[in-house]
């Protein structure tokens, strides 16, 4: 099997890095996948190095993301003697999969990792098994980093997420994700959010404004954690980001410095009790 092939399964899609470094993909401290259905025209596009192609899709489509992965597993592939990252699906992600695979049939499915195109398959048949294996020109030590940022990334229930990481990553995610459901878990009910442009919204204010547009963010980047610490049952922590969006129609694009206070709740879980965000200039 060379580097540059791919194998679609009724059970199982291999997708190929071909060639796409771990730092490209992992650089968030966590990373966002998402898979996307290839449309004759949609609202934002990507090219396929391989062919040349343009290939667009709706950003707010996604198939398959964060909230679907069950689990990341660095392993081997014993027949073609590659290292391997095997994503198991949810239920809901697994039939959600099996639905979008079988209505693409013959068509190309976007595989992303941070917004960036990892490989644009064609399907050959319904995938219903709810596993897949990323493999190709990895080593065994960027599996196993791979696999630990998905994990850090899906890791928001509670159940499994001992480092408060998964969970800034989790609202990074729901946020560019519009992820409702998971706002509502992530953020507490008295939260109080401060903008850099001194906007002000408490939970209600911000699940309803990103349902309506008024907000919405294409890019989320972590760039520095400098800070975090403990005091009495919150976790303290600054970090700087790089956020792309729109604000009332108007794009942004800046780099913030972002105070975090996240509040343990009596089952070990944690809510975002208040964010402050300030401006950085470059």
């Amino acid at each position: 099997m060379s580097k540059r092939s791919i194998s679609l399964y009724c059970w199982l899609l291999t997708v190929l890095f071909f060639g796409t470094g771990i730092t490209d993909v992992t650089a968030q401290n966590g990373v966002r996948i998402a898979f996307y259905k290839v449309l004759p025209k949609g609202a934002a596009s990507v090219i396929d190095t391989q062919s040349g192609t343009r290939l667009y899709y709706n950003p707010e489509e996604a198939i398959i993301t964060n909230k679907h992965i069950a689990s990341a597993t660095a392993g081997r592939d014993e027949n073609f003697n590659l290292h391997t990252v095997t994503l198991k699906l949810t239920p809901e992600g697994t039939k959600v999969f099996a639905k979008a695979t079988a209505e693409s049939v013959g068509k190309r499915i976007l595989v992303m990792a941070n917004k960036r195109l990892l490989i644009a398959p064609v399907v050959q048949g319904k995938i219903e098994g709810g596993e897949v294996q990323i493999t190709g020109g990895l080593s065994e030590a960027e599996t196993k980093t791979l696999a630990a940022m998905v994990s850090a990334t899906i890791k928001t229930n509670g159940e499994e997420a001992h480092f408060p990481m998964s969970y800034f990553a989790s609202l990074d995610n729901a946020m560019l994700d519009k992820d409702v459901d998971r706002l509502k878990v992530l953020v507490h009910p008295d939260a109080r959010i401060e903008h850099s442009n001194g906007w002000v919204q408490d939970k209600n204010a911000l699940i309803a404004d990103l349902e309506s547009g008024k907000v919405s963010y294409s890019e989320i980047r972590w760039e520095t954690i400098e800070e975090e610490a403990l005091e009495q049952n919150f976790v303290r922590i600054r970090r700087t980001i790089k956020v792309k969006g729109q604000f009332e129609k108007y794009p942004f694009d800046m780099k913030l410095s972002v105070l975090e206070m996240w509040q343990s709740q009596t089952d070990g879980t944690l809510q975002l009790w208040s964010r402050k965000a300030v401006k950085i200039s470059e």
